[in-house]
């Protein structure tokens, strides 16, 4: 997308919609996956630097979904600007999801604990810039969901989201006596994608990528 003002492209950009995917290559169309491959290189060598173990993309990225659905949620993808917004609620440090409001467009978490995020030497153009792209930590993403599932209403039980409040939310249904539901529509449901992604990369060991 050409630059032409930077009003217009924010506004643009920030409409736009942000898939996630299973795997880094799962991320990319076929015409790119000699720069999915790069971005695995960088990945690498950026954990090695800091002594984490390889990571290993699947060729064939699992399947998540059941019928339609992406793992519990009704949404595999969402808008960027919803998506970034709802990284940045709560004053708890969640440096994970300051990655998703920083740029929403692409990022990747790893089935490793670390705490710190990573930057990588793989660069992509996002509304004219050239950006670098930066990689988090599935686990940590996790504590940091479950950190700010009381800023949006959402209950959890022991931690974990039952499939009765999952329901609900894709039902935009109130969770609590006195819900007035604002927030239903739009930061659950991105909360619920965002969680389902994180839940199911987990369970497959499988990088969760965001792409815009």
């Amino acid at each position: 997308m050409a630059v032409i003002d930077g009003s217009i492209w924010i506004w643009q950009t920030y409409h736009m919609s942000t898939g996630l995917f299973m795997g880094i290559r799962s991320s990319f169309v076929d015409e790119a996956q000699d720069a999915a491959s790069t971005f695995l290189e960088e990945i690498n060598r950026a954990g090695a630097n800091r002594g984490l173990p390889f990571y290993l993309d699947p060729i064939d990225p699992p399947n998540v979904y059941v019928g339609s659905l992406f793992g519990r949620s009704e949404l595999d993808h969402h808008s960027s600007q919803v998506l970034a917004n709802m990284a940045s609620l709560g004053s708890r440090k969640v440096p994970n999801l300051t990655l998703i409001r920083d740029n929403p467009f692409r990022v990747a978490f790893l089935p490793i604990d670390f705490f710190q995020p990573l930057p990588t030497n793989y660069f992509e153009r996002i509304g004219g810039e050239r950006i670098r792209i930066w990689i988090g930590s599935l686990p940590g993403l996790q504590r940091e969901l479950a950190s700010i599932a009381s800023d949006l209403g959402i209950p959890l039980k022991n931690g974990d989201l039952t499939d009765a409040i999952a329901e609900a939310i894709n039902g935009f249904e109130p969770l609590y006596a006195g819900d007035s539901g604002e927030l239903a529509e739009d930061e659950r449901t991105a909360w619920l994608c965002l969680y389902e992604g994180m839940r199911l990369a987990l369970q497959h060991d499988v990088a969760l990528s965001l792409a815009g």
